[in-house]
């Protein structure tokens, strides 16, 4: 796989997984741009129906293959039409020319900026809402309560969300903009696209411990899993959920783990 500038099989692997990254990328990001319309839906007291539909299993399920069968069209095109093609699929510069920034660093680009865009006006929704919460005197105490418990896990939602798009956009962006770069100034500096190629691993390399730090369900999951071993219950039980804790070793472990029946 060093052999950059020379002819051989591994070329056309490169080519595909030249364009399997971006898919997956892709991916990634589409699936937080509908974490943010999700969160913008919840802004609203009666739920938006077009946001409702945009962010249902369905649609995410076509975006999933709409990213990966765009890019993986666009190989084929490039494996059958070689004279069109840079010569070697390895070499940095078949991802930093012009046509392959286009269609894969532009899109991921613009994805990055309407989650931006997204990301703010919740936050704008948000605070225009708690004023006009503030001004309503005729709230009971469970009323009251209930929208202090709605707030708090709002605001816990946007920092976890918060963290997801700035890893976001410092994995993204440098690579766009460095391509945007040496198609403007005509410099290849090959150590620099690829330490921008390796930045791309950021995402899915910090996004697990995001997930697992900040949001109480997965890490109670964690929890969950780590001591199972440590568990004697039965497989075929079900344990309801409950507040009480019970002690393994040194570790608490909650008793809301359920293990599901065996079939």
């Amino acid at each position: 796989m060093n052999d950059f500038y020379t002819d051989g099989i591994h070329q056309n692997q490169c080519l595909f997984v030249t364009h399997i990254v971006p898919a997956a990328l892709l991916s990634s990001l589409l699936m937080i741009f509908i974490m943010c319309l999700h969160r913008l839906n919840a802004t609203f007291t009666v739920k938006k129906r077009i946001l409702t539909v945009l962010t249902n299993d369905v649609a995410i399920g076509l975006g999933f293959l709409f990213s990966h069968v765009y890019y993986l069209f666009r190989c084929v095109l490039e494996f059958v039409d070689n004279v069109q093609r840079v010569e070697f699929p390895c070499s940095p510069k078949y991802n930093t020319q012009k046509r392959f920034l286009f269609y894969a660093d532009v899109m991921h680009a613009l994805f990055v900026t309407m989650i931006a865009c997204c990301y703010i006006a919740v936050i704008i929704r948000m605070i225009r809402n708690r004023k006009k919460d503030n001004g309503i005197e005729s709230l009971s105490e469970l009323q009251i309560y209930q929208q202090r418990i709605r707030e708090l896990r709002m605001r816990y939602n946007m920092i976890t969300l918060s963290c997801i798009i700035l890893i976001t956009a410092c994995s993204v962006l440098p690579r766009t903009i460095f391509a945007l770069y040496i198609n403007i100034t005509g410099t290849l500096n090959g150590d620099i696209v690829r330490a921008t190629n390796n930045m791309l691993l950021l995402n899915p390399l910090i996004d697990p411990f995001i997930y697992i730090f900040r949001i109480k369900e997965v890490r109670r999951q964690v929890i969950c899993r780590c001591f199972r071993s440590n568990q004697t219950t039965p497989a075929t039980t079900m344990i309801q959920p409950t507040n009480i804790s019970t002690t393994v070793g040194k570790s608490t472990v909650p008793k809301q783990c359920k293990t599901a029946p065996t079939s």
